[in-house]
């Protein structure tokens, strides 16, 4: 009887792109199946694809499927380590072609999966590919991080505003990544942004249009400032680096700052972190939909009942400001005359003499800027001379993670303090204009002046009085402004 065999050729990383260590793999496990007269009914290539990692290899899945069915009668790889490098997908393969008298051929020899010594071979081989894998893991994260110490790119993608090397600026692009700084920092929104940026047919790095990711992903890197960011995984309030709502996996990137890089800045440090800072807000992730706000104070102001924030609404009086909170809600308004009153309110208090102290006030008086700059210097520098002792065994694996973890923690106390203090209020794009600020007011995008009233105060909106005349349209004792 005709032996069916399946033949799966995978490669972890093709750097040219051409498929050459796949077409290698192929031309020996075909000589192997003509050899034993074997008919080869399937070919599946999966290239530029790890057998270590999470990442689904839909080939592999087939083949599985193709052995639980018995649509092959043998199995051929190059090497063991091409099929799988964890246990746990091996005892699956050995689990289905037990069951399904299923053979095992790789170039350099068959494995008999039908003996306890042949599963025993096929479990070692697992485990020193795993730890060939997890040793390659860590000589590439030490690499890594010896670069981020230095400064230096570890390539990758070109980001927007830098050349391939990540070396030097594109001239095209380096002045709307900066003008995508001060647009977000003065209050604009990443959805008006990034249609702005469609609008003018200016494309990503990788020739596709703007989305709301592809923008906070340039505002929250930390190199557009010189500054050689460490990506890290962002932790749930569990603990957990990803979660899964609707089906949908969500893992969300922040960086820390590993020191001064050797590129070129295109926004300072002050700019990138309030732009950073405005990216984290709790408040802003909570209450963020998507989309932008279409309307001055929908999904601002709040409510005088319960605090969540009013949504926008129609009724028969037209446009209104409502709570979401259950049946009959707490506040049902009528927004224009609330909008009025407090465009009124805030730009009196931008009017006056001492207006200027409300950017001053936020501009970091008072911090020791250069402290902390010096500490946080210090702080990277006892990062790479950590790792060094705990390669050259002078410190314990413990030892370094607890040093290691310390410095972290004091490192994201100081960025905290700092994007505070050399935040660059949106309130200046107001008052420090020179220009009167009902003017300024009126040339200010809808999202800038939204910044600006969350920024002074919160607009806590009361129910209207019961048995109110037809005529008592609007009483502002029932707006309470809370000045921050």
């Amino acid at each position: 009887m005709t032996v069916r065999a399946a033949i799966y050729l995978r490669i972890s990383e093709d750097r040219t792109g051409e498929g050459l260590g796949v077409a290698r793999q192929r031309q020996a496990c075909e000589q192997l199946c003509a050899a034993r007269g074997w008919k080869v009914v399937e070919v599946l290539e999966e290239n530029d694809t790890s057998a270590s990692g999470d990442r689904p290899r839909p080939l592999f899945t087939r083949l599985l499927e193709m052995i639980e069915v018995g649509e092959v009668d043998a199995v051929v790889v190059w090497h063991a380590d091409r099929l799988v490098r964890r246990l746990v997908d091996l005892e699956r393969v050995i689990e289905l072609c037990e069951r399904n008298c299923v053979k095992l051929a790789t170039v350099s020899g068959d494995l008999d999966l039908s003996t306890d010594a042949g599963r025993l071979n096929a479990r070692i081989l697992a485990a020193v590919a795993r730890n060939e894998v997890e040793r390659k893991s860590a000589r590439q994260r030490a690499a890594f991080e010896q670069a981020a110490a230095a400064g230096k790119p570890t390539g990758g993608r070109r980001a927007f505003g830098y050349t391939a090397d990540h070396l030097h600026l594109e001239p095209t692009e380096a002045p709307i990544a900066a003008e995508m700084f001060q647009r977000f920092a003065a209050g604009e929104s990443l959805g008006e942004i990034m249609r702005d940026l469609n609008k003018r047919e200016i494309l990503t790095p990788r020739g596709f249009k703007w989305t709301t990711g592809t923008v906070k992903t340039v505002l929250k890197n930390p190199r557009y400032a010189a500054l050689r960011g460490v990506r890290r995984v962002k932790l749930d309030a569990r603990g957990r680096t990803s979660s899964a709502e609707g089906g949908h996996l969500q893992r969300e990137h922040w960086y820390s700052v590993a020191g001064r890089a050797v590129w070129p800045a295109i926004v300072d440090e002050a700019t990138w972190r309030a732009c950073e800072r405005r990216l984290r807000d709790p408040a802003r992730a909570k209450y963020y939909t998507g989309s932008t706000q279409q309307y001055l104070l929908s999904g601002l102001a709040v409510c005088g009942v319960c605090g969540r924030k009013l949504k926008s609404g129609t009724n028969q009086g037209g446009r209104t400001l409502k709570c979401p909170e259950g049946p009959g809600r707490h506040v049902v308004r009528r927004a224009v005359r609330i909008e009025e009153f407090v465009v009124a309110v805030i730009l009196e208090r931008l009017r006056r003499p001492d207006a200027i102290e409300l950017v001053q006030l936020r501009s970091g008086q008072g911090v020791d800027l250069r402290r902390l700059r010096e500490e946080a210097e210090g702080l990277r520098k006892n990062l790479g001379e950590y790792a060094e002792d705990a390669g050259a065994g002078r410190l314990t694996r413990q030892e370094y993670f607890v040093l290691r973890e310390a410095a972290h923690v004091r490192l994201a106390g100081i960025d905290e303090q700092l994007a505070n203090a050399s935040r660059k209020d949106v309130i200046a794009a107001v008052v420090g204009t020179g220009r009167d600020p009902i003017e300024a007011w009126e040339a200010c995008s809808l999202s800038a002046k939204r910044a600006v009233i969350d920024t002074l105060c919160t607009v806590r909106v009361m129910p209207a009085r019961p048995g109110r005349p037809k005529s008592d349209l609007f009483n502002p004792a029932s707006l309470r402004i809370e000045w921050k």
